[in-house]
């Protein structure tokens, strides 16, 4: 379906107002008419919907079509190693009995939970609060669930496997570990945002702003950050020219600083090395006089499940509900090396409304990862069901 440009831009004007968002056309235009056709309106009245007081629902689900949340777990290693060797020595040095961290457009919660077991180890007896926050609601769901495929480990070096447990086909993080993230659903723009944090972390989020967004939402995380305190962004995003921060490099890795106003920022600590602990097998009080003392010995090693077929089959059975679903398809479609996932809907007794957004973003989502998205449907009620959101047109009744 294609969208007249007036109408497109119409639709990327609202998007900036709502979440400070800027795409690139083609985006707006695509996610857009996924939409206009699940919701059999013109675009002009789809433009006067989410213009409209009655059309907020409609302009989040709009949202949650077009943004971006790639991640995984351990992603960018350099800025670990930054983290590990330059950060977490001047915390320490810092004598701090709480470290505040937020983690700023945390998508399904990989990067939070990173933090969680990199400063757990690298902060013995200290207590860590990390505040999670996305503007997806979906992506927040996933993240408190926070089960991610086997397969995910593989990004995790050696030394830290140990943080997670398995779980059938899934890993999760260790409870005592995940207890430490409190997610949250905010909007960078113009939401609430964490106060006194020693640590920012905002990866690949600024880039999709518009100016005068990104402007607000810088504001915001040097608002949130100490004096003193480190916030880490993208590689492909700058901060050298806020006034209030210091730019520093620790090898790849170009970090910044808040100025407290009255000194220089402090340079990179050169302390001694760190000898790698096991992780506890639960988080020590800030006071305790030896946190390691009830270690437990650590498990084998997890196995890792060897390379996953290149189609994958997801049977829906029962009453799905909208929130696993939402889990599990992002799951599957993060394996990598996977080329068509197959969702057959003919042995679900129930397909309720509220999984048509979901099946539609995982579409969107599938073609984004260069996936292949097939809907397998024979009953001729599960085919009406598919015509009626729209998404007859994915819809196979071909065998798998």
């Amino acid at each position: 379906m294609a969208v007249a440009s007036d109408i497109v831009v119409a639709i990327a004007r609202r998007l900036a107002e709502r979440a400070g968002l800027e795409l690139p056309a083609w985006v707006v235009e695509a996610r857009a008419a996924t939409r206009m056709e699940a919701l059999a309106l013109p675009a002009a009245d789809y433009v006067q919907l989410i213009e409209s007081s009655r059309g907020g629902a409609e302009l989040d689900e709009l949202i949650e079509a077009v943004r971006v949340g790639e991640t995984r777990l351990f992603r960018h290693r350099a800025q670990i190693a930054a983290l590990v060797d330059v950060i977490a020595p001047a915390l320490r040095a810092s004598r701090k009995r709480t470290i505040r961290v937020w983690s700023a457009g945390c998508a399904a919660g990989e990067e939070p939970y990173t933090l969680a077991l990199v400063l757990a180890r690298a902060l013995p007896g200290v207590q860590l609060s990390i505040a999670a926050t996305d503007v997806s609601a979906d992506a927040l769901a996933i993240a408190q669930i926070g089960a991610y495929r086997a397969s995910a480990l593989a990004d995790v070096p050696e030394e830290y496997r140990d943080g997670f447990v398995s779980d059938g086909e899934l890993i999760r993080l260790r409870p005592e570990l995940a207890a430490l993230v409190r997610f949250e659903r905010a909007n960078l723009v113009d939401g609430a945002a964490p106060r006194q944090c020693d640590l920012v972390w905002c990866r690949n989020v600024l880039i999709y702003f518009t100016p005068d967004a990104r402007r607000r939402a810088i504001e915001r995380l040097v608002a949130a950050t100490v004096p003193g305190g480190y916030l880490f962004v993208g590689y492909s995003e700058t901060l050298r020219d806020i006034a209030a921060l210091d730019a520093m490099r620790s090898g790849e890795t170009v970090y910044y600083v808040r100025r407290d106003g009255t000194a220089e920022a402090p340079r990179r600590p050169t302390p001694p090395p760190v000898a790698r602990r096991p992780l506890p097998s639960t988080v020590p009080p800030p006071d305790a006089a030896n946190p390691w003392r009830n270690v437990r010995d650590t498990p084998p090693p997890m196995r890792i499940p060897a390379t996953p077929p290149p189609i994958d089959v997801l049977a829906l059975r029962g009453h799905p509900d909208a929130r696993t679903l939402t889990a599990e398809l992002t799951v599957r479609l993060a394996v990598a090396g996977l080329q068509k996932l197959v969702i057959d809907l003919d042995a679900a007794e129930l397909l309720a409304d509220d999984l048509a957004p979901v099946l539609r973003r995982a579409r969107a989502a599938s073609a984004a990862a260069h996936v292949v998205l097939e809907l397998r449907a024979t009953r001729t009620g599960t085919r009406r069901w598919l015509a009626r959101h729209g998404l007859a047109d994915s819809a196979t009744g071909e065998q798998p």
